[in-house]
């Protein structure tokens, strides 16, 4: 993996914690609350500077950031500019201020995507204004022989050559390449790719008898285009995807939820930490700046919707204890609200550091 990769995705992350925590600290700043300090990264600290009350800094360690604002951890410290000393209201705006934010960001670059023209799948007939026609790869299945040729997802296929005959299709449809493997089925084939800008050829035996809901070569197909939007119906059409993504994302985490309850097979879930994300990150731009401005986009979105999960340490965490403090008429203690966000917490980086080795495992 090259250093330009690495530093793209250290990029991506530093666009988004900053997005999120920035949007916690004008929040705060606009309701008249002291904000301390103002970091991106985790400390160690490698940059500082301080201008008014607030400490602008950079940390080390580029997988996270934080805003600290005056007296958030003492409920008793209700002065003047204190967390405290706001209504809830106010509090609570200030913490799902990095959500929306999240989702702001999304819609802007799934917007910017739709004026360029984002790899939309066509069911039906091709838009007369689509660009870069093509039939690709969406999904590669573990051990098939599209695998172990290094066939990716995102590859477009251009064309496919039994060299025995010297036969030679070039691929316009789904059917050219389903007809053209179900002929030749257990034969050496040449199929040709494009992945980004390169063109690859390469070697595969589509199998005879391949696996349930698998297809001879372990490919799921699909045709797509770039179909670019004029500037105001390509916001309408940013907004729609951020949208149509939160209600993807939400049935998955629903169907899990369900399939756990019920003892049956959930749908497959994979989850990234920051190396496979590094990954992905590579594939997105090797296939090209829409890719990755997709991408991003739908990696502000989980974000959003990860810190609004009621889960302790999170954003969604802080909001259930407003709520508590609302019902019950004062805050739950300190020390409590402390302790449950702090083994939250821990949760949290123990699943980070498994993912983690996961991804290492998977990739490496």
């Amino acid at each position: 993996m090259s250093a330009i990769i690495i530093i793209i995705f250290i990029f991506i992350l530093g666009l988004l914690i900053f997005i999120h925590e920035g949007a916690h600290f004008l929040i705060a700043k606009h309701s008249g609350i002291l904000v301390e300090e103002f970091c991106i990264g985790f400390p160690p600290r490698i940059f500082s500077r301080k201008k008014g009350e607030t400490l602008y800094s950079i940390g080390l360690l580029p997988l996270g950031g934080f805003v600290k604002i005056y007296g958030e951890d003492d409920k008793e410290n209700t002065k003047e500019g204190s967390f405290w000393s706001k209504s809830i209201s106010t509090r609570a705006k200030v913490i799902v201020g990095g959500v929306l934010a999240n989702l702001l960001l999304a819609i802007c670059l799934f917007s910017i995507g739709h004026m360029i023209g984002l790899p939309t799948a066509i069911v039906d007939e091709v838009p007369p204004n689509a660009k870069d026609v093509a039939v690709q790869i969406a999904d590669v299945a573990p051990g098939s022989p599209a695998e172990e040729a290094n066939i990716k997802g995102g590859d477009k296929i251009l064309s496919i050559k039994n060299p025995s005959t010297g036969k030679t299709i070039q691929v316009n449809d789904i059917e050219d390449i389903q007809n053209f493997t179900k002929d030749n089925l257990g034969k050496n084939l040449i199929i040709t790719i494009k992945r980004g800008d390169e063109i690859i050829e390469t070697k595969i035996v589509p199998r005879e008898n391949p696996p349930e809901n698998q297809g001879p070569m372990g490919i799921a197909l699909v045709k797509t285009a770039r179909v670019p939007y004029p500037f105001f119906q390509a916001i309408w059409e940013g907004i729609k995807t951020t949208f149509w993504v939160i209600y993807q994302t939400f049935a998955v985490f629903f169907e899990i939820i369900k399939s756990k309850i019920l003892g049956v097979t959930g749908p497959p879930v994979q989850f990234a930490g920051p190396v496979g994300i590094t990954v992905l990150v590579d594939q997105m731009f090797n296939l090209g700046v829409v890719y990755l401005i997709q991408f991003i986009a739908l990696l502000s979105v989980n974000l959003a919707i990860i810190n609004i999960l009621p889960f302790p340490a999170l954003d969604g965490g802080r909001l259930v204890f407003l709520g508590l403090e609302k019902i019950k008429g004062k805050p739950v203690k300190t020390e409590i609200e402390n302790l449950v966000n702090n083994i939250g917490f821990i949760l949290l980086m123990i699943l980070m550091i498994a993912v983690t080795f996961q991804d290492i495992k998977k990739f490496f």
